[in-house]
């Protein structure tokens, strides 16, 4: 075991992991719109999904975006076009403001959703070029790659979960819950820049 190599993909992972994204953003705007408890399976959907994703990618999948590149520029900005329509909808949101169509993602949704989120793509094809092997440790390797997903996956949603309650905690304290939606559209369009550059 290269004890290197798993310190090496750690000292990676934690801000690939950590660093604001689709995800994340989301995990923070449902934790302090609908709270912890029902944006569980939000995080767990996720959690489960991108590790899998991960595996499958590593399988030979990501292949198809090397044989069709206008495949990964179609999935860009379809997803582009998707988180700046959620700013959108995010711009009139409140604190508590529940509207009857409005509800936390699902598990199943938040574990598909890792397929067309292109900074989960981009990080699980950059973990996969950077961690498996060649050759005969090649399954091994990925093994080890998906259990290490399976680790910083729940730390990070259980942060950016416990953020968004914080969050809304402090705008209620301040006064300033009526920010909430404008500050969440902002870190979404930001998010859509950084990764269309």
């Amino acid at each position: 075991m290269d004890y290197n190599l798993i310190a090496g993909f750690f000292l990676i992972a934690f801000p690939a992991f950590f660093t604001p994204g689709p995800n994340n953003l989301m995990l923070m705007t449902s934790s302090a719109k609908f709270g912890l408890a029902k944006t569980a399976p939000h995080g767990i959907g996720i959690a489960l999904g991108f590790p899998i994703l991960v595996f499958f990618v590593g399988l030979g999948i990501g292949e198809v975006f090397e044989i069709f590149p206008i495949l990964k520029t179609l999935l860009k900005y379809f997803a582009a076009a998707y988180f700046l329509y959620m700013a959108w909808n995010l711009l009139g949101i409140k604190i508590g403001d529940i509207g009857g169509a409005e509800r936390p993602m699902k598990l199943y949704e938040a574990a598909l959703f890792q397929w067309i989120n292109p900074k989960a793509w981009a990080m699980a094809i950059s973990f996969i070029g950077a961690f498996v092997a060649s050759g005969e440790g090649r399954f091994a390797s990925l093994l080890l790659l998906t259990l290490g997903c399976f680790i910083m996956s729940p730390l990070s949603t259980s942060a950016w979960m416990i953020f968004g309650k914080q969050l809304q905690v402090f705008l209620k304290h301040t006064g300033t819950e009526r920010f909430l939606g404008i500050f969440l559209a902002i870190l979404m369009i930001i998010a859509v820049i950084m990764f269309l550059i």
